[in-house]
């Protein structure tokens, strides 16, 4: 069964890299509606502060991926 595969020591670092990824989609996510809501109100965003999250959460995104893959491919 698929939860006899996720109770490994490679099923848990599996689960938390593709938390990893998917907690920065969210953020990314979170952040477009800050900066949507921000545009229609008329307030003045900083835009060094949002490059610094989206930049942060889309290398977390790749970072997650990127583990995940070499856990499943016992990549080396």
């Amino acid at each position: 069964m698929i939860i006899d595969k996720l109770l490994t020591h490679k099923g848990w670092r599996v689960v938390a890299h593709s938390m990893l990824a998917g907690s920065g989609i969210g953020f990314v996510y979170l952040l477009s509606k800050i900066i949507a809501v921000g545009i229609q109100q008329g307030y003045q965003l900083n835009l060094w502060i949002l490059g610094t999250g989206i930049a942060l959460s889309l290398w977390s995104v790749a970072l997650g991926s990127m583990l995940a893959k070499s856990e499943l491919t016992d990549w080396k």
